[in-house]
């Protein structure tokens, strides 16, 4: 008699056999599947302690169902612009600093759930986590081809899978931008490595208007465009198919436009609030329960929230994690995942570092990193591999009851 080891490890070569001899979009499609059902389950399990929990919080309410349960936190922000608009005057607080207020909240998003709510007579709560939905899918795919393109199909269904089913996958199905930007972000890398200026101008523009770190996606592209030129004229022009200066001068344009586009947000903000600070002092307001009311130094968050909550002797860990990431990009195996990917990372990863908090929502905002767990390296080895696939799901449902409960996120 077999023993149920053996079982167990033949049922599931039979299962791994089956879903690799689908097509691959099926393939995709029913892990992204398994993913939302897994999401909606811990969701659904974390929704009725939330009045028993927190009875008196008015994000969630006594009465609230569960669709609510799916739109709090930042949704609140996006279903106020949905339906109002932003503010022509800055709230204050007591002393007479800018409170938190929807600017902080960029406006691609909620209008297209106004768009959708206006057209097809839903409501907020079931058109904000619909369109994120549907723009999660859509970014599982692009997410899949742009992985697949540089190292494989094995490696890019494993970024599939840590995407759809990871700690913070719930976030692809509530009422927050992430999957909208993801989305936008993947397919302007994808526009990079095909040479299509024009749909990246577009995808650029929008990602600008969705969320911040749009910028990043010019980076990458000046930086790849820039290793072109260099390498045409080193006489490696036979690799590159050239880089006329037709090309060079779209380049130019489509990053001008994008550029343009990722700084416009501040400017009017300015405009429209008579204040030249009004989205500097929107975001600063976050900060002020976490490392209280400071300037803002790019470079210096991580560096301040680290004093604030750990001391001194956090300060190596800061500067550790500032030298590992970029040997960790450099290594032989993330390299397999392309120039415009690791520029990317690096690029949009500076970002994050220069002017944001370390905080509960820095892994959400890490989320564009996704092509990262690609890297073959990371599911060469079976027993690396299952010890990501355990903590993948394992870690969901902590991260549901402690950020989206307890959050915000």
């Amino acid at each position: 008699m077999p023993s149920a080891s053996s079982s167990i490890a033949a049922g599931r070569r039979r299962a791994i056999d089956l879903v690799t001899a689908l097509p691959t979009w099926a393939t995709v499609v029913l892990v992204w599947v398994g993913g939302r059902f897994l999401s909606t389950l811990w969701l659904a399990l974390v929704y009725p302690l939330v009045g028993r929990s927190q009875p008196e919080n008015a994000i969630w309410g006594n009465d609230h169902g569960f669709l609510r349960f799916l739109t709090a936190w930042d949704g609140q922000y996006y279903e106020q612009i949905s339906l109002h608009g932003y503010p022509t005057t800055l709230p204050l607080d007591a002393a007479g600093h800018v409170a938190q207020n929807s600017w902080a909240f960029l406006p691609a998003f909620p209008f297209t759930i106004r768009f959708v709510t206006v057209w097809t007579g839903m409501t907020f709560e079931v058109a904000a986590p619909a369109i994120a939905l549907v723009a999660g899918l859509v970014a599982a795919f692009l997410l899949h081809r742009l992985v697949r393109e540089r190292a494989g199909d094995t490696a890019a269904l494993w970024a599939v899978f840590f995407f759809t089913c990871g700690p913070l996958s719930f976030l692809l199905q509530v009422g927050y931008a992430e999957s909208m930007f993801l989305a936008l972000t993947f397919g302007a890398l994808l526009a990079i490595e095909h040479r299509r200026y024009g749909l990246l101008t577009a995808l650029g523009v929008v990602a600008a208007f969705t969320r911040p770190g749009a910028l990043a996606i010019p980076l990458t592209l000046g930086v790849v465009a820039l290793v072109r030129w260099i390498r045409l004229h080193r006489g490696e022009d036979r690799v590159l198919d050239g880089f006329p200066l037709r090309e060079q001068l779209r380049v130019v344009g489509a990053g001008v436009v994008m550029v343009v586009a990722g700084v416009a947000w501040p400017v009017i903000a300015s405009h429209v609030t008579g204040r030249p600070d009004a989205y500097l002092a929107t975001e600063m307001s976050w900060w002020v329960n976490f490392i209280g009311r400071v300037d803002f130094v790019p470079l210096t968050p991580w560096f301040l929230t680290t004093l604030r909550w750990v001391g001194i002797g956090g300060i190596p860990i800061v500067i550790g994690l500032l030298v590992g990431y970029p040997i960790w990009l450099a290594r032989r195996s993330t390299r397999k995942l392309g120039l415009t990917t690791l520029v990317f990372a690096g690029g949009y990863a500076l970002y994050v570092f220069a002017v944001s908090l370390p905080m509960a929502s820095t892994p959400r905002l890490l989320m564009p990193l996704a092509p990262l767990m690609g890297s073959p390296e990371l599911v060469a080895k079976a027993w690396l591999r299952w010890t990501l696939v355990t903590c993948a799901l394992l870690g969901q449902p902590v991260l549901v009851a402690v950020l989206w409960l307890l959050g915000p996120p």
